[in-house]
């Protein structure tokens, strides 16, 4: 497949995944969800590694690919999963799935603040419908007549989101092997987020249910076949072709989310809808004008 096929397949099993993963911590902490959610990851795409990848490579890489895998894992899965289920408990994962599409604006943004790049008006509309967006999504009501706000970790997850391929690419130009990649990101956030779960860094609840391993492992094969296409379509083609097709993830949430979830955060209202076309839009147009 071409890279904007493995791209748009990456963004419609990302959207799956969000919803399951509501599912998932639903049932337990967010903080244990996402671990589990990594060491089934870890453990689907390392079987994969082993079964189709050509390990000689791996004595001859450069140490900094490694350390860019690294750090893309740190960056996209300790950090962004851990904002994404936190924001999904908080406001839900149609409305997460909603916001999380400024990822590609929040990339513009960083690049004029860390590279110097100058914003034009096109993006300064970009930011105005996106901040539109977020606010007709934070300021959504539900039927008990209490205000869905708190989007900032969904923001926060996809501010991770917009930094972590930039790492990627950084790794592929030694370790052209993006499976192999994906596997070392994973297991580095793995095992931070085994040391911070040891040292009782972060909160947890007393246990988890076989009902939320169930689903836990459903959203681990999806969202590992959900980065496998994703890092397999950035060593394709353009970053900003991969980033935008997979925005395809947020109209695929706020559909299936209400099925799989079930709960008041999740119904479709005017100012769901109406937000993610705006995120959407601006975010689209940050890209066609970069």
């Amino acid at each position: 497949m071409s890279g904007a096929a493995w791209a748009l397949s990456a963004g419609v099993l990302f959207g799956i995944f969000q919803a399951v993963n509501r599912r998932a911590n639903q049932l337990a902490d967010a903080y244990r969800t996402t671990f589990a959610l990594l060491v089934v990851a870890v453990a689907g795409l390392g079987v994969v590694t082993l079964a189709t990848e050509d390990l000689s490579q791996l004595g001859s890489a450069p140490i900094v690919s490694y350390a860019a895998f690294a750090a893309a894992g740190v960056i996209h899965f300790f950090l962004g999963w851990t904002f994404l289920a936190v924001s999904q408990q908080r406001i839900g994962a149609a409305n997460t799935g909603a916001l999380i599409a400024a990822t590609p604006l929040i990339g513009s943004l960083l690049a004029a603040v860390v590279l110097g790049e100058s914003l034009s008006p096109a993006t300064i509309l970009s930011i105005a419908l996106v901040t539109t967006g977020v606010v007709l999504i934070a300021r959504r009501m539900g039927s008990t007549g209490e205000q869905l706000a708190h989007p900032w970790f969904a923001l926060a997850a996809a501010a991770s989101w917009g930094v972590s391929p930039l790492f990627i690419r950084w790794g592929l130009e030694g370790l052209d092997r993006p499976i192999i990649g994906v596997t070392v990101g994973l297991l580095a956030a793995a095992a931070l987020y085994a040391l911070v779960l040891a040292v009782g860094a972060a909160p947890t609840s007393s246990g988890t249910t076989r009902s939320a391993l169930g689903w836990i492992a459903i959203a681990g094969v999806l969202v590992a076949a959900a980065i496998a296409a994703q890092w397999t379509a950035l060593d394709l083609t353009e970053v900003s072709t991969v980033v935008t097709l997979q925005l395809m993830a947020s109209p695929v949430v706020v559909l299936v989310a209400p099925f799989i979830v079930g709960t008041e955060a999740e119904r479709w209202t005017w100012r769901l809808l109406v937000g993610m076309v705006a995120v959407l839009t601006g975010s689209l147009l940050a890209i066609w004008t970069s």
